[in-house]
């Protein structure tokens, strides 16, 4: 790496933002281990009642939700790429026994 680049990157405004961003990180990570807990016990209770894994009528909510509440940067398409990722692991996560 260049010294010139070293500099750019130690520059106060980016070490402030980064700082931000890995915060944010951290609350995701803790947020999606939260949510895979929860996943889990879902899937115990769906085998208890001899329930589907798959439930096409909640991800169908979940996706509504998500086009109702894209009011930033990160358009719907965006969103909803990155809750199927998150469905499909729930969804690993709750067929495991």
């Amino acid at each position: 790496m260049s010294s010139d680049r070293k500099n750019k990157d130690q520059d106060p405004r980016l070490v402030n933002i980064r700082s931000f961003i890995d915060n944010i990180d951290s609350r995701i990570i803790e947020l999606l281990q939260e949510r895979a807990t929860l996943a889990k016990e879902i899937g115990e209770v769906k085998r208890e009642l001899g329930m589907p894994i798959l439930d096409p009528a909640r991800e169908g909510k979940i996706r509504r939700k998500l086009a109702a509440g894209a009011e930033g940067p990160m358009d719907t398409d965006a969103l909803v790429r990155i809750y199927e990722t998150i469905m499909a692991e729930s969804r690993r996560l709750q067929e495991e026994d």
